[in-house]
């Protein structure tokens, strides 16, 4: 039997983390794991940080799983099965995907692969940007919560444990009454192996949905994208902090944009870099927080692969990809960096 686990959440509510986490733990108890990632855009962030901790990982890029790469799920899930043989598959969707659509293809996917079983269905909610997402995406944010057996309070260590939790926790009951609400944080493990435990433990049946939305979940987001992948080249040897600058000072200028737009970001901005075989992941999902960075930063590096990938409410698409590229340009020329743009040519 393959368990297929489906861990929704809204951008940047930290899928990518919470996956590896218990990916790991999924190991360490003697299960063999593999992870399906999809992003929106052409470039991969979170699959070349999940392969870099050491998964087996899947890729499915340049839309959603839940509406236009339905049969893309359908086929990468028998592929992983036939490739991997694993116990359980995390299967991240892209943070504006609809949980219920998902599913509908994980109910294909079984009458293709023998032995699919289904776990409880996960969304995250981002704790820290609770209020301010739930003021701008109500509608969307409790779309993805309905879709849901369980809801994961992420970020927990970061909350005020006295009066902020029991303010999320009242909200989400009424968003999704009777569900089940279990408080996670990827930094410190807090919550995490009671999610697990929930995910391995249940078992539910899927049924194929009679009438199940078929809105396009990206335009009815109403978040834009952007991306990039190429290569940075130095023509003398720099350190991990000239990557620290140089990415945190991208993603910034990209998060400012977004907030003389709309008054604030709301969206995800991320990055993967990898040299010598050091992989690492930077985010940021407000200014406040600024740049969080994950991983192992490359200490001597002369060239620096780099994956940009950002999703932001209130930017077309057109536009924020011409302002990234331009900034990218600005900040090399700033460092005496070279700047190879594979974006064209990569698949």
């Amino acid at each position: 039997m393959v368990l297929l686990a489906q861990i929704s959440g809204f951008l940047g509510s930290g899928k990518t983390s919470s996956i590896i986490r218990m990916a790991t733990e999924a190991q360490k108890k003697g299960l063999k794991t593999a992870v399906i990632v999809n992003e929106i855009g052409d470039v991969d962030v979170d699959g070349e940080f999940v392969k870099s901790s050491g998964l087996k990982a899947k890729r499915i890029l340049g839309g959603c799983i839940c509406c236009s790469l339905g049969a893309d799920l359908v086929s990468t899930i028998k592929i992983v099965v036939e490739e991997f043989n694993p116990d359980v598959i995390f299967v991240e969707p892209t943070g504006v995907a609809l949980p219920s659509q998902v599913k509908r293809f994980f109910v294909q996917a079984s009458y293709l692969v023998p032995g699919l079983e289904f776990s409880p269905t996960v969304a995250l909610v981002d704790g820290v940007r609770f209020r301010s997402l739930l003021a701008e995406f109500k509608d969307f944010l409790t779309k993805q919560a309905r879709d849901a057996e369980i809801l994961a309070l992420t970020k927990i260590d970061r909350i005020d444990k006295k009066f902020d939790l029991p303010l999320i926790i009242s909200a989400l009951s009424e968003m999704r009454p009777g569900t089940r609400i279990i408080g996670v944080s990827s930094v410190t493990g807090e919550g995490m192996p009671d999610l697990l435990a929930a995910i391995l433990g249940g078992r539910v049946a899927l049924e194929s949905e009679t009438n199940p939305t078929q809105d396009d979940s990206v335009a009815a987001s109403g978040v834009g994208n952007a991306d990039f992948y190429g290569i940075l080249r130095s023509a003398k040897d720099l350190d991990d902090n000239a990557i620290r600058t140089f990415v945190t000072e991208v993603i910034e200028a990209m998060g400012r944009a977004c907030v003389e737009k709309t008054g604030r970001i709301l969206g995800h901005i991320k990055a993967f870099g990898e040299s010598e075989g050091r992989g690492f992941k930077a985010s940021m999902v407000d200014l406040a927080t600024g740049v969080e960075f994950s991983g192992d930063l490359p200490k001597s590096w002369k060239e620096l692969r780099l994956s940009i990938f950002m999703a932001l409410e209130g930017f077309g698409s057109e536009d924020m990809r011409s302002y990234l590229k331009e900034t990218i340009r600005e900040t090399s020329k700033k460092y005496g960096l070279s700047v190879e743009d594979l974006h064209r040519h990569h698949h």
